[in-house]
C-alpha cells in the first residue's frame, strides 16, 4: 500500500476512536495526516471510503500473520494456539481499531462496508470450524457450527478484558486455555447432553451475499471467475492449476502451497488464500 495512504488509514483511526467517525471531518484527518484535503481527496473519494479502505487493511493484516503460522508444519491443535496467539497480537497492536468498532456499533454503515463486515465476521467464524473439524475430525461436524460460534465469544471475552479494561495476560496462555475449553465444549457435545441450536440452516440464513455454504464449491466459485474475469496471465495461470489440483482425485499439497503463495501476492484474495489454506495446508 502506497506510504501516504497507509499514513492517512493509521492517523484516521486514531481519530475515530478518541471521536467518532461521524464527528470526526476530512479536515481534521487531513490536519492530523499533515497533508492538504485536496490530497485526502486523490487517495480516497468519500470518508467512507477511507472506511472500507480501513476495516480491509488491518483484516488483510491479520489474515496475512496467520496465514504465515499456517504454512509452518505442526499438529492441528498446537497450529490453532498459535494462531490463536498471532490474532490477539494483531488485536493488541491495533487497540485503537477495536476502541472504533465499538464506538461505532449503533452507527449504520453504507452497503459496501455491512457487506465488507458480514463477510468479516463469515470468515473468522470459518477460522475456528476450521480448526475444530481439523482437531476432532468428521465426527464433530454436526457441533462445528455452535462450537464455533462459543470459542469465538471466549476470544472476545478475553480481548475486550486487554482492550477495554487494559488488563495483562501472557497470550500463549490465553491462546492454550481457549483451547482446552474448546476440549470441555466438544466433550460436552459428544457426550449427546447438548444438542447445537445453531444449525446448518441457521447459517445458511447469515452467509454473505455471493458465498457458497459449502466451501468447496465457494473455493472452486472464486477460482473460476479470477480466469474468466482476470486479464492478469499470472493470475489466471494460478487460478487454473488451483481448479485442477482441487478438483482431482488427488490434489497434490505442494503444488496448492506453491499456489496459494502465488495468489497471496494480491492483496484482494487473502481471503481466498486462507480459505484454501485451511482446506487443504
Amino acid at each position: 500500500m502506497d506510504q501516504k495512504k497507509l499514513n492517512i488509514i493509521e492517523t484516521s483511526i486514531k481519530l475515530f476512536a478518541k471521536k467518532g467517525f461521524s464527528s470526526t471531518s476530512v479536515q481534521e484527518i487531513a490536519k492530523a495526516a499533515n497533508i492538504s484535503k485536496g490530497a485526502f481527496y486523490l487517495h480516497f473519494d468519500t470518508k467512507d471510503d477511507l472506511l472500507y479502505e480501513l476495516f480491509e487493511h488491518y483484516w488483510r493484516r491479520m489474515q496475512k500473520r496467520i496465514n504465515e503460522v499456517s504454512s509452518t508444519p505442526m499438529p492441528p491443535k498446537e497450529k490453532f494456539i498459535h494462531q490463536l496467539k498471532v490474532s490477539m497480537e494483531e488485536v493488541a497492536d491495533h487497540r485503537e481499531f477495536i476502541i472504533m468498532q465499538v464506538r461505532e456499533q449503533v452507527i449504520p454503515f453504507n452497503d459496501m462496508i455491512e457487506n465488507l463486515i458480514r463477510r468479516m465476521r463469515y470468515h473468522s467464524v470459518l477460522f475456528y470450524r476450521n480448526h475444530i473439524l481439523a482437531i476432532y475430525g468428521p465426527g464433530a461436524e454436526p457441533y462445528a457450527w455452535e462450537a464455533s460460534l462459543t470459542v469465538q465469544s471466549l476470544f472476545k471475552t478475553y480481548m475486550d478484558l486487554m482492550i477495554m479494561d487494559k488488563m495483562e495476560f501472557s497470550l500463549l496462555k490465553v491462546a492454550e486455555s481457549i483451547a482446552n475449553k474448546m476440549d470441555a465444549i466438544m466433550e460436552g457435545f459428544e457426550s449427546g447432553h447438548d444438542c447445537p441450536v445453531i444449525t446448518d440452516e441457521v447459517i445458511r440464513r447469515v452467509i454473505p451475499e455471493n458465498y457458497q455454504f459449502n466451501q468447496f464449491e465457494d473455493i472452486v466459485f472464486q477460482l473460476q471467475e479470477i480466469y474468466d474475469q482476470r486479464d492478469d496471465v499470472d493470475l489466471k495461470d494460478t487460478a487454473d492449476i488451483l481448479l485442477q489440483e482441487l478438483k482431482s482425485d488427488a490434489p497434490r499439497p505442494a503444488v496448492i502451497k506453491g499456489m496459494v503463495f502465488n495468489l497471496e501476492r494480491y492483496d484482494e484474495y487473502i481471503d481466498l488464500s486462507t480459505q484454501i489454506r485451511a482446506h487443504y495446508m
